[in-house]
Parts: C-alpha cells; sequence; structure tokens
C-alpha cells in the first residue's frame, strides 16, 4: 500500500508514515540474524518507470527478504554480501544462489560468494530456449518450405 493510502487511513502525514516505517525497518534490520542463511535467489526489478533498477535478495529456503538495494550490476552483489557478514552470514556459508542471466550478477556472484552454485532461472533458460528454436526454424524454413507457417506450433512446445 502506498504511504499516502496509509496516511490518509491513519490522519497523519505521509512523510511521517515514511518515516515511522523507515525507524521500524531500521530497528527490525539491526536484530535480524542471517546466520543460518545458504541459499539465496537475486533478481532485480525496474522502480517505477523506466531504467531505474532495484535489486533484491532473498532467503530461498525460509522465503523471506532478506536485501534491497538501487542498482543491477556487480556492485550490488557486493554490498549484499557485506550486509550478509554485518548480520552474521560469512559469505563462504552461501551455498546456492538463484540468478538471471544477468553477467554482472554471474560476475558478482563469483567473486562475492565464492561456494556459491549458481542455477539460473527457469523464465530465462525457457526465452533462451524459445529463441533458439525460432532462429533455426527460421534459418531451415529457407531451405524447407514445408516449415512455413509452424512458428507457434514450435513455440508452444513446452519443456518436459
Amino acid at each position: 500500500m502506498p504511504f499516502a493510502a496509509v496516511a490518509r487511513i491513519v490522519g497523519e502525514s505521509a512523510h511521517r508514515v515514511m518515516a515511522v516505517c523507515e525507524r521500524y525497518v531500521h530497528i527490525a534490520l539491526g536484530l535480524a540474524d542471517f546466520s543460518e542463511v545458504k541459499a539465496l535467489a537475486i533478481d532485480e526489478t525496474s522502480r517505477a518507470r523506466g531504467h531505474d533498477y532495484v535489486t533484491l535478495a532473498a532467503d530461498a529456503i525460509k522465503r523471506r527478504v532478506l536485501f534491497v538495494t538501487e542498482g543491477r550490476d556487480a556492485k550490488t552483489i557486493k554490498a549484499l554480501a557485506d550486509d550478509l557478514q554485518a548480520h552474521g552470514c560469512e559469505p563462504e556459508q552461501i551455498t546456492s544462489v538463484s540468478i538471471d542471466m544477468s553477467p554482472a550478477f554471474i560476475k558478482g556472484v563469483s567473486e562475492e560468494l565464492p561456494n556459491a552454485r549458481i542455477t539460473f532461472d527457469k523464465f530465462h533458460v525457457v526465452w533462451h530456449a524459445s529463441t533458439a528454436v525460432d532462429k533455426m526454424r527460421r534459418i531451415e524454413q529457407r531451405t524447407d518450405k514445408s516449415l512455413k507457417g509452424m512458428r507457434w506450433s514450435l513455440l508452444r512446445i513446452a519443456p518436459a
């Protein structure tokens, strides 16, 4: 719910509601213990509209958000590793990380989480496979006209 909507409900200014929220988030983060975290799921999303990105990291086992920061480059993984360490989780204890196929994330995880095994998320793997099938269909269609009109049939095939 947006801060402005909460402010209308409780009869305070949006700035005051935001300040209260930030204070309690800061207190909760100060008490957070990440010492048992072993697996992470990391992804980025655009903030508002445009190319302003936010990277999120979650505990893949307990399904809770651990870290949020601006950007989507290798530096965000460095900031994540530093934050984990500040909350009792050594970067070496992370054994599994699920990320997209971003070269920046791959580089950051390889450098900052040395024992982490990288798993690419299903969405990006399927997207690359579909693109490869479509590319081959286009090439083959030039020599075998019987493939004309097969694009959607081939792209609809779900991986087993």
